[in-house]
């Protein structure tokens, strides 16, 4: 579903960019025309948003189009620009994958403990030799920035599979025109030194590669992969494939434009022209008051001598409360907060989460299309060659994503104090941002409080009754069971 952002777009870029995804028929083949058509779609439709987005977050604004506002040489023309594109996805980003997730297997039914421990091994193994906390960072920041991002998979020269980050910049993923929207194609490219096209395109069984020169794009050989379906997991930032700062780009682009113009006014009144009515200066005059800072004018009249200078009106106090209203609405309809504010610096307890919540709802939101991709990211591993993860092993992975902020403890330790006798131990732990595991921190405890009533104890039975025997329970009894 197209989101409705074109007026603005038509604005900055004269055009109305397009934002679905390409469907085919199910079981169209890939050919050189439909290739060639597809890109030629993308650079002239789909790139032109994403470029712009894109020069955003590098803070490449409108107002440094010389073109754009442009001034009569006489007067003052700064351009200046705050980087709010940066900002809000360096914020967003560091609270929702500062701390990297972490994927764990959970016993599933009929799952041996050996196998368990292979499907754990696979998964540090190539979370280690794949760097993918710095993978799901990338894929995280290109999926604030473009709305969405690709992860494409590939064996490596040791027969390994490895995963890389794609922008959308230049690729693109094709699917079938069925409900369920399955992948048929993904393409990818770059540009070589002579400025042709040279990549690759990847069903669900070979990739192949492919140059448009001027003759057309020609194939090269199919090389199969092994993962079973097309190599490639498209990770969104939302359904509609939003930006994080999308919705926000007109007001920065105001909010720069303010600024410069503020900027320009300084410059103009420490630039401003003074005016000397009832005399007239000559050269010599005029150059000593520019040189020595000295107004020194006398004679035998001074009657209607006047110096002054020439200033327009001070916009000065409107200028701000505009600055100060965009600079809210930024934050606010971004929903992320300016967390250097001095007012956010001092909240704790409720009041944090309170202002925390609209960027909480956001990371909740990615999360579930997150922890998606990564489903689909093990279900294309279990596809590929390996005795220690395979079939459906990956419905036994959980992916559990961790927010990265302030935590505070002497409040929750007071909530989970009260809690006492309410509920369970494990939900009175759980209220704890400091215990991971509820489940694991109770059988700690468990170990430590064994641990020392032992060593009270020094080793004997801390239970000192002794248990009944038949001996003595003859000798307390006669027959008919009344004490002797």
């Amino acid at each position: 579903m197209a989101h409705e952002f074109h007026s603005f777009y038509y604005d900055q870029m004269q055009r109305e960019p397009e934002t679905e995804d390409f469907r085919v028929p199910a079981g169209t083949e890939m050919t050189p025309e439909l290739l060639q058509r597809l890109i030629d779609e993308f650079e002239q439709s789909h790139k032109p948003r994403y470029e712009y987005l894109d020069a955003a977050y590098r803070g490449h604004y409108a107002i440094f189009d010389r073109a754009w506002r442009r001034k009569p040489d006489y007067k003052p023309d700064n351009r200046m620009a705050a980087d709010f594109a940066y900002t809000i996805t360096q914020t967003f980003e560091g609270y929702f994958i500062g701390v990297p997730m972490t994927l764990s297997v959970r016993n599933a039914e009929g799952m041996p403990d050996s196998r368990k421990s292979s499907v754990e091994a696979f998964i540090a193994e190539f979370t280690a030799r794949n760097l993918q906390e710095d993978v799901d960072a990338e894929l995280s920041k290109m999926a604030s920035k473009f709305g969405h991002a690709y992860e494409m998979l590939y064996q490596d020269e040791d027969g390994m599979p490895r995963s890389i980050a794609v922008a959308p910049l230049t690729a693109f993923m094709v699917y079938d025109d069925s409900v369920l929207k399955r992948p048929l194609f993904f393409v990818r490219w770059f540009y070589g030194d002579d400025g042709a096209i040279k990549g690759s395109w990847s069903d669900a069984a070979q990739v192949v590669d492919f140059a448009r020169t001027g003759g057309g794009i020609a194939f090269g050989e199919p090389s199969a992969h092994a993962f079973g379906s097309v190599p490639a997991v498209d990770f969104r930032q939302n359904t509609e494939g939003r930006g994080l700062y999308e919705g926000v780009l007109s007001l920065i682009e105001q909010y720069n434009a303010v600024l410069s113009e503020k900027a320009n006014d300084v410059e103009y009144f420490s630039d401003c022209y003074m005016v000397v009515k009832g005399k007239e200066l000559d050269e010599s005059e005029i150059e000593n008051i520019r040189e020595n800072k000295i107004i020194n004018l006398f004679g035998e009249s001074t009657e209607g001598l006047d110096v002054m200078f020439l200033v327009k009106p001070n916009a000065d106090g409107v200028q701000e409360n505009l600055i100060n209203r965009l600079e809210t609405l930024i934050y606010k309809t971004a929903m992320v907060p300016d967390i250097t504010d001095d007012n956010f610096a001092t909240a704790s307890g409720i009041a944090l989460k309170m202002r925390m919540m609209p960027m909480s709802n956001l990371a909740r939101n990615k999360e579930l299309k997150f922890k998606r991709g990564v489903q689909e990211r093990m279900r294309l591993l279990a596809a590929y060659p390996n005795a220690d993860f395979t079939g459906d092993d990956w419905q036994a992975v959980e992916v559990t994503m961790h927010r990265n902020m302030p935590d505070d403890l002497q409040s929750e330790a007071s909530v989970a104090g009260q809690l006492s006798g309410i509920v369970s131990e494990e939900t009175q732990l759980s209220v704890l941002s400091c215990v991971s595991d509820p489940k694991a921190e109770m059988k700690r405890k468990r170990d430590e409080q064994e641990e020392k009533a032992d060593a009270i104890s020094g080793g004997m039975p801390t239970n000192r009754t002794a248990p009944q025997t038949d001996d003595t329970q003859e000798e307390g009894t006669n027959d008919e069971g009344s004490d002797l």
